[in-house]
């Protein structure tokens, strides 16, 4: 959370804010997010045994990949700067669909819409990663100057945010202890560094039209194991919380057999 975003900022800053806009790449990504979540909580459901909010954090967990740890610094490491921007707006229009569809399945019956509106921005707002982008277009779009030695401050916390962030992913799954049945970790495993990733290679590659640095970072991204933040909202809701936390650990262990063999094929497309 303290280099991440500013390693964000920096690559955004300078971007033009209407490239953000790209519809053709965001109907594609969320299409292959909403098949995969709620395809993953109706297997919750039907072969788990799973109630609605067990079903629903489920989903999250086969949907969900670990942008801020890896998924950021590995795609601008791997693709350079220019990046920067379909990640940006993977990571935030996925966590716009991703916390209101969990929001959706573990609110109450009856809940109010507003009610459940005004929790997922409260999540929104509190994510460093949303806010560092948020932070970046409004500077680009003010046409102001960064002072130099701001720039410079910022400048040196991005370049540690790749070593920070593997430091960072290997202290999240440190010290855990599998706790769900080994079928629930199997089908999210599968869906999470299986499904997912091929869906969205099939759905680029099958509908052309979309920019191929942006067509590989979607790949990369969808490739990645469960999010840690994935357990935070879980624990947070009072549901899944536990088996989330195994998923994390399982998914980001055999991440570093499949996230390899997946960018190897990435870059030579």
């Amino acid at each position: 959370y303290v280099a991440v975003p500013p390693m964000l900022f920096v690559n955004l800053a300078d971007k033009d804010p209407a490239l953000m806009l790209n519809w053709g790449f965001v109907w594609r990504f969320e299409l292959v997010t909403l098949v995969v979540f709620l395809g993953g909580a109706l297997l919750a459901n039907r072969f788990c045994a799973l109630g609605r909010r067990d079903a629903g954090i489920f989903g999250l967990n086969a949907a969900y990949p670990n942008y801020g740890y890896m998924g950021i610094p590995l795609g601008i490491l791997t693709f350079g700067d220019a990046a920067a921007v379909p990640l940006a707006v993977i990571l935030f229009v996925d966590s716009v669909v991703l916390f209101g569809l969990a929001a959706i399945f573990v609110s109450p019956k009856g809940a109010s819409i507003w009610r459940t509106a005004a929790g997922i921005l409260a999540t929104m707002a509190k994510n460093p990663f949303l806010v560092a982008i948020a932070a970046s277009l409004l500077f680009s779009a003010s046409g102001l100057q960064m002072p130099l030695l701001i720039d410079r401050a910022l400048n040196m916390l991005a370049g540690a945010a790749t070593p920070v962030a593997l430091f960072a992913l290997g202290v999240t799954v440190f010290g855990q202890k599998l706790g769900a049945g080994i079928g629930e970790l199997s089908m999210i495993t599968i869906l999470r560094l299986g499904v997912h990733p091929i869906l969205m290679a099939l759905l680029f590659l099958g509908i052309p039209g979309v920019d191929p640095l942006w067509v590989k970072v979607a790949i990369t991204s969808a490739c990645l194991p469960v999010a840690a933040n994935v357990f935070v909202v879980a624990d947070n809701y009072g549901a899944y919380a536990v088996q989330s936390a195994s998923a994390t650990l399982v998914t980001t262990v055999l991440a570093t057999i499949t996230v390899p063999v997946y960018l190897y094929w990435v870059v030579s497309l």
